[in-house]
């Protein structure tokens, strides 16, 4: 443990450490970041008020419509197209099938020219908005008002457009729709009616997919940040574990090769205990010269 220390206060790894450190500590202020976002739009849905502000104060005409913008209430005025008027079927409110009915409410600018924000004005049962064909006959909406109205609603944001608009009928509440449909000056996002519309049920909160789901996105991205950060570190500590279990390696080898002699491995000693090891060669008896290793033929008599 102590080597793997010292292996981890060298320069280099103090270095690394620093930089991963740095790394880390901005992957925690990004999570903390996005968990704030997060915070603050849950914090503000849980909080609803009554109090509607105007729109101008609200929502200025080319801004988006954003997450904490999104589900506040406003109040609008202006005066309906009669000409300018969707159904988008396909919707499932208060456990029935649903058609929303969204019209162009057109807004007097401080320069004094009118930009379309669209409404939702409400809904009806999508049996009272079929025909004899089985088809959603715009016809069968109601008329919007004439003259200028006052109309309350949640601001949302436009819904992602995935289909056009044929016989003024749309599967979305995109305001890229209805751009190329109704014309230009358009706000980014639609009103969400909940005040009273003759013919139709108010708007129920948050219609819009941008405001339903981006919440637990927001969440996501904090865990997301905060795994970054963790996987940083843990870098750091797999280069120091590398570098003390090659050290550790190399001392190993460089031991064993101490160990070994010169020029080559010694032949092994014999076992004290064998006694065939410790016993004398025995004499060939052909052998002309006695125990004594003396050649008797060699010898000479005193």
């Amino acid at each position: 443990m102590q080597v793997m220390l010292r292996t981890a206060l060298r320069p280099r790894f103090l270095g690394l450490l620093a930089l991963m450190v740095a790394a880390t500590l901005v992957c925690g202020l990004l999570a903390t970041w996005q968990w704030d976002r997060a915070h603050r739009a849950i914090t503000s849905r849980s909080e609803p008020t009554d109090r509607a502000v105007a729109l101008e104060n609200a929502l200025l005409l080319g801004d988006p419509v954003t997450n904490e913008r999104a589900g506040d209430p406003v109040v609008a005025r202006g005066t309906f197209d009669p000409d300018e008027q969707i159904l988008v079927p396909g919707r499932r409110i208060d456990g029935q099938e649903a058609v929303i009915v969204v019209s162009a409410l057109h807004v007097v600018q401080p320069d004094g020219g009118e930009a379309r924000l669209p409404v939702a004005r409400g809904w009806m049962p999508a049996a009272d908005a079929t025909g004899p064909d089985g088809e959603v006959d715009p016809a069968l909406a109601p008329a919007v008002p004439a003259g200028e109205v006052e109309v309350t609603g949640l601001l949302e944001a436009s819904e992602a457009a995935t289909d056009g608009v044929s016989g003024h009928v749309a599967q979305e509440i995109a305001t890229p729709l209805l751009v190329n449909e109704w014309g230009e000056p358009m706000y980014s996002g639609y009103l969400a009616q909940t005040s009273a519309a003759e013919g139709l049920s108010p708007m129920p909160a948050a219609q819009s997919a941008f405001s339903r789901g981006l919440d637990w996105q927001n969440i996501g991205y904090a865990a997301q940040w905060v795994l970054f950060g963790g996987f940083f570190l843990y870098l750091w500590w797999r280069s120091v574990r590398t570098a003390y279990l090659d050290q550790r390696a190399d001392e190993r080898a460089r031991l064993e090769a101490s160990l070994q002699p010169a020029d080559g491995p010694a032949a092994p000693a014999p076992a004290a205990s064998d006694p065939d090891a410790l016993a004398p060669t025995p004499q060939n008896p052909n052998d002309p010269k006695d125990v004594t290793g003396v050649d008797p033929d060699s010898a000479t008599t005193r």
